[in-house]
Parts: structure tokens; C-alpha cells; sequence
């Protein structure tokens, strides 16, 4: 055939209404005849995205690739009754396959939008929001900067009740797609695409908890019937059974601070198993602690360990099947006709629910185009000659409509982000504030990594909506007891999460940095000059006096200071200094001075011992008087040998009966 009989036979192609497979590209005025499909492969699920090849023959051997990404696309496949079942996307790849004599094979890749999500990464936190909130939030920041998103992809919740609130919810490193689909897992939600038709090709992603809300395929009734090409009715060729040991229940455990209390809830199998299967399984529990304050309370956990059990019992039994049934699509359910082993079931018990499906399609080109094709440009089923070469092959798994299509758990098809080590951030809180917590002595941070554009109302404005409260680690923390030492804002802490994840953060310590260097003692000095120093220095709020317990170490120069700047009032101790510059200091005197520049007093309930006599290397007791009591008594017996010599030379007598000296503290101690 030469190449204007080629060209004819391209054109009447486009012209034929009976094609298996049809194309549009955008709204179809500008690419209405310059692709014609050839061949359709790809696969669909429920709880998964979709991804579809198509191979298209042109006669124009030089269309730009670029000209093709972010098409919209309709892929209608034409069923046995006339109908049309849709797939619609977009572009997100486009190929050459090769050219010959002016014509040009393409290979297009079509995806819902919402799986390019998977190209934007970035880390974010929401707050006091619930799964759906967040989910709709983003698409509406993609549809507002994205036209092609906008135009395309939209979204939708059904839902038998409302979703928790999370108070702290973070996105760590992770794409915007594997985000979503992870907190739609975590919440037990399934989710499928509706395909919609209209100038613009569109989907809807519709996210469900209620199985008895997936619609009816096309097809509603499907045979089973052998593969035979006199029959003028679609049906299934294979139908097959499996099940499998699964844990027969789930069991969860979660800490929660406040309540101070370990949650403990669990959820049994609705399968069953047969006598040996359900005894064999009876004893395999699935048990997990996944987190602290994993659940609001005890139903929430329960909740949670239903869904859990929900997700094992979908793997316990499955179907799957194949041939050529042209209006299934994944997330819709059919019923199954004909079939010897379920002859005798009950209508509902033949109705199942596709839950992923194989597809490959091959058009039905013009005789005369199909042969005259160079081996180049046929499509790729044709050109490898393949023995089941079928214009429409379809293979899929299913599962009994009514049973929970509780997605697999997120844990389990891929890892939540964690942050691989401890992290800084900055202490934040309302404006004009130096300390912000609340009766746990919990306080509230920013991370480096909060972009303002990402929160524009709130979470990245270093103020109190930054994060959720935050538990502060002191090095002791009793009933009532312990340290306190609240960091302030603006102040660098270390960051740690609990078990690594990163929705469970905990503050393990402060950090000096370029704005908050260490304290300079006595407002002198600084480091490494004066790295002998230790202690604690606090500071006035709103401020610039301070409290400080100092020690010194210096070789031979040991002193303790402790301080508050409120009259110049200190204790001071030891090797008496000037304040201490680059590690040197002035001495001043040694042994201890009490001082303030305002009053002083001196109470002792008991009594006051004061003495300059000596007590070698501090030994002895408290209030030993030895020495004193001594020098009493010699005073005592010389007044009496006085008295008595006076009353020999008749004076007067003297009264020198003995003192009693009572205990230094009541309770007969010397």
C-alpha cells in the first residue's frame, strides 16, 4: 500500500465507530485526529493508583514530546452492549516507538494527577485537624497553584461518622502522594477513582469506609462461560479461590501520659477458617504497642485494633479471575452468573468487588492498515506475537461485596518517615513573652525546616501555633518534686521523638548558639578563658538581673558563690576572688563572707554559737564548745577561790554556784 492509501485508510480509523479503544487528548479540538491509539496495558487498583501505556500511531512523525505532558486524557473502552467504560488522566510521560515512511509511533503514560503527587516532597505540620480536613486542604493548595490539578483531578470523602482531630500531625520528609495515602491507610480508609466525561476529562478520587457505598460496574451481571469466539456475550474464562492462615486477632497497647495509664484493646476474626484452620490460627494473636497516645481513650484503641483485624481478614480469603469482561473497573462490583461452584449461593453471596485488575487492549484497526504497517509501528502485543493475542484481555482479584475493604495498615506497605536522630528547634510563644507553658511545663517550638508558605496562617510564625505542647525531660521529675527549668523563647532546644516517630516529639535539652552563648559569672569573662567555672545562672524575666550558684575549680583557688543580683546579696566561700577574667582573679581574703547591700538577719531558734576557735578539718560538732566551757569553768573556779579568800578576810561573800549550760539543740548534744 503506498502512502496515500495509508493516509486514507489512518484517516477512516478515526472514522470507524465501532473501535475497541478511543483517544482524546485535552478537549479533543486540537489533537482530535493526530493520535490514533493502537494499544492499551496497565494495570488499576482499589486503595492504589492507576498507571496505563498507550501505544498511538500518527502520521506525524514530529510531534513534540514536551507538547504532550499534562495533556488531559479520555480512554473509552467500547463494551458488547454499546456502552463505554471511561479511564481519564493525564499525561505524566510521553515516548517515540519508532517512525517509518512518515509515520511515528508514540507511547503515552496516563495517571491520575493525584499520583504525581508523589514528585513533591517536603515536611509540614498540621495541627488539631482530622484526616479528611488535611487531605482536602491539600488538594485545594494543589488545585490553587496547579491548573492542570485543578482542571483534572477532584476529590471526595463518604464517610459513616467523623474522624478524629490529630493534635500533631507531621509530614517529615516525605511526598505529598505517599503522606495522604499513608493517613488514609492509618484511619482504615479505602479509597477508588470515579472517571468522569465532559469537555475536560476528569477523576475523582472518592476516599470510603462503608463497603455498600462502591457502585455497580457496567456490566452488573458477569458469566462464566468457556473462551470461544462465537460468543457474543462478555464473560470470565477463569475463576479461581484462595485463602490463606491468618491472625485470628489483634491486640493494642498505648501509652498515654496525662491519664498516666496503658490502654490495652483488641479485636477478633470475622472468618471462618474451618475446624483445623480456625484452631490452627486460634492461638496467633498479632500484638502491637505502635506508639505513645496512639488513641484519644479505649475506643478509639479499639477502633484501631478492629480496623487492624478488618485489614488480616481481607487477605484471609481472596478470588481472582480473568478473560474478557470490558466494564469492570477496580472499586466496583459485579455478579457472578453460571458459575459451578456457586450455582447454588444465594444472589448476594455472587456479588464481589474488584479490588485490582490487569488490562491490555488492542484496537481494531482497518484490515488493510493493519497489514501494511511495517513491524516497526504495530503495536507492541501484535509485534511480539504473542499466542493470546486478543483484542481485550482483563485479569483481576476480587473480593465478597459486604466485607470490609479496610486497606492494608500503612506500616505495612511502607514506613512512616522518622526522623533519623534528634533534632533542634526554636522555643516559640505569643509575642512580648518570655516564658510560655502551661501546667505541665510543656512549652511549644518551631522547627528549622517550617516554611512560612506552607503555613500561611499558622504553624511557621515562631509563635504559639507553631506546634502542639511539647513534654519537657528534666534530669528529675517527682510528684510534685523535681527540677524546673523551662526553656524560654528563643532559645535553641534538642528534639528527640519517642520510638522515632515523628508525630511523637519530647524535649531532651537546651543548646547555646550564636545569639545565646554561655553565661559570663558575675557578668565577667567568658569561655575557653574561663573554663574552671561551672554552675547555674538564671535571668530576670523581662529583665537583666539574675540568680547564679557558682563553683570555681581553679588549682588551689576552690570557691562557691551563691548569688542573686538583688542588693549585691551573696554567700561566698573558700578562696575568697574579684570576679575571674581569662581564668585569672584577684584574690580578695579566704573562708566565707555574708554580704548585701541591703538589711541582714540572723535567727536561730535553739540558740547562736559564735566562736573564732578552730575546728581542725572541720571535725567536730556543730555546736561543740569545748574550749568555751572550759574557759568557764576556770573562770568559775578562780571566782571561787576569789570568793573563798575574801570571806577569810571577812568581806562580803560571793555567790559562785555553777551555771547550767543547756544542749545545743534540746535533745542532749554537745
Amino acid at each position: 500500500m503506498n502512502l496515500p492509501d495509508l493516509l486514507a485508510s489512518f484517516a477512516s480509523a478515526f472514522n470507524q465507530e465501532q473501535r475497541l479503544l478511543s483517544l482524546q487528548l485535552g478537549d479533543g479540538s486540537r489533537w482530535g485526529e493526530a493520535l490514533l491509539p493502537l494499544a492499551l496495558s496497565g494495570d488499576e487498583a482499589l486503595a492504589g493508583d492507576y498507571r496505563f501505556r498507550v501505544e498511538c500511531l500518527s502520521a506525524d512523525d514530529g510531534i513534540e514530546l514536551k507538547s504532550l505532558l499534562g495533556l488531559p486524557v479520555r480512554l473509552g473502552i467500547a463494551g458488547a452492549d454499546g456502552s463505554e467504560s471511561l479511564r481519564c488522566g493525564v499525561v505524566s510521560a510521553a515516548e517515540t516507538l519508532g517512525s517509518d515512511g512518515g509515520f511515528a509511533r508514540y507511547a503515552l503514560t496516563v495517571e491520575p494527577p493525584f499520583a504525581l503527587l508523589r514528585l513533591r516532597h517536603t515536611s509540614r505540620v498540621f495541627q488539631d485537624l482530622s484526616v479528611d480536613a488535611i487531605v482536602r486542604q491539600l488538594f485545594a493548595e494543589h488545585a490553587a497553584a496547579n491548573p492542570v490539578f485543578a482542571a483534572v483531578q477532584g476529590l471526595d470523602f463518604t464517610l459513616a461518622g467523623a474522624l478524629p482531630s490529630r493534635s500533631y500531625c507531621l509530614q517529615y520528609r516525605e511526598s505529598d502522594h505517599d503522606f495522604i495515602t499513608r493517613l488514609l491507610r492509618e484511619e482504615g480508609l479505602s479509597w477508588r477513582y470515579e472517571h468522569l466525561d465532559g469537555d475536560t476529562p476528569q477523576v475523582k478520587l472518592l476516599a470510603f469506609d462503608d463497603p455498600y457505598s462502591l457502585p455497580a460496574a457496567n456490566v452488573g451481571r458477569v458469566r462464566f462461560h468457556r473462551s470461544d469466539a462465537t460468543e457474543e456475550e462478555d464473560g470470565l474464562t477463569r475463576w479461581d479461590g484462595a485463602r490463606q492462615i491468618v491472625s485470628s486477632s489483634v491486640a493494642l497497647a498505648s501509652y498515654d501520659y496525662q491519664p498516666v495509664a496503658t490502654g490495652l484493646s483488641g479485636d477478633e476474626t470475622a472468618i471462618e477458617q474451618g475446624l483445623d484452620g480456625s484452631r490452627l490460627q486460634s492461638s496467633l494473636q498479632h500484638y502491637d504497642a505502635p506508639g505513645a497516645y496512639y488513641a484519644s481513650d479505649a475506643e478509639q484503641l479499639s477502633h484501631y485494633a478492629r480496623l487492624r483485624q478488618q485489614a488480616l481478614d481481607a487477605q484471609a480469603k481472596t478470588f481472582t479471575g480473568a478473560g474478557v469482561v470490558r466494564g469492570l473497573t477496580a472499586g466496583q462490583w459485579f455478579r457472578l452468573d453460571e458459575h459451578p461452584a456457586h450455582q447454588w449461593d444465594a444472589p448476594e453471596q455472587r456479588e464481589f468487588v474488584v479490588t485490582r485488575q490487569r488490562l491490555s487492549v488492542r484496537n481494531n484497526l482497518p484490515a488493510e492498515l493493519a497489514r501494511s504497517l511495517p513491524a516497526a509501528l504495530r503495536p507492541t502485543l501484535a509485534a511480539n506475537g504473542d499466542e493470546d493475542d486478543a483484542p481485550f484481555r482483563s485479569a483481576f482479584d476480587a473480593q465478597r461485596r459486604g466485607l470490609p475493604l479496610t486497606p492494608a495498615y500503612a506500616a505495612a506497605t511502607h514506613t512512616k518517615p522518622t526522623a533519623r536522630g534528634a533534632q533542634t528547634a526554636t522555643v516559640v510563644g505569643p509575642a512580648n513573652e518570655e516564658v510560655h507553658t502551661d501546667a505541665h511545663g510543656r512549652i511549644k517550638v518551631q522547627f528549622h525546616w517550617q516554611r512560612p508558605d506552607e503555613h500561611p496562617d499558622s504553624g511557621a510564625n515562631l509563635d504559639e501555633r507553631s506546634s502542639c505542647w511539647l513534654r519537657v525531660a528534666m534530669p528529675s521529675a517527682g510528684a510534685g518534686w523535681g527540677h524546673q527549668f523551662i526553656p524560654r523563647l528563643g532559645q535553641e532546644v534538642l528534639v528527640d521523638f519517642i520510638e522515632g516517630d515523628i508525630d511523637r516529639p519530647v524535649i531532651t535539652g537546651v543548646l547555646y548558639n550564636g545569639s545565646h552563648p554561655p553565661p559570663a559569672f558575675s557578668g565577667a569573662g567568658s569561655l575557653p578563658g574561663n573554663h574552671t567555672l561551672s554552675g547555674i545562672k538564671s535571668k530576670e524575666h523581662h529583665g537583666g538581673q539574675y540568680n547564679a550558684l557558682l563553683f570555681d575549680d581553679s588549682p588551689g583557688e576552690v570557691r562557691a558563690k551563691l548569688s542573686s543580683e538583688h542588693g549585691k546579696t551573696q554567700l561566698n566561700q573558700g578562696y575568697l576572688t574579684h570576679p575571674r577574667q581569662d581564668g585569672k582573679a584577684t584574690p580578695r581574703g579566704d573562708g566565707f563572707e555574708l554580704r548585701t547591700d541591703r538589711h541582714g538577719a540572723i535567727r536561730a531558734g535553739h540558740g547562736l554559737l559564735l566562736t573564732t576557735e578552730a575546728q581542725a578539718a572541720a571535725g567536730g560538732k556543730q555546736l561543740a564548745r569545748d574550749g568555751a566551757q572550759n574557759q568557764l569553768d576556770a573562770a568559775l573556779s578562780l571566782a571561787q577561790s576569789l570568793a573563798d579568800t575574801a570571806t577569810a578576810q571577812l568581806a562580803d561573800t560571793q555567790e559562785t554556784g555553777p551555771e547550767e549550760i543547756k544542749p545545743d539543740n534540746g535533745k542532749g548534744a554537745n
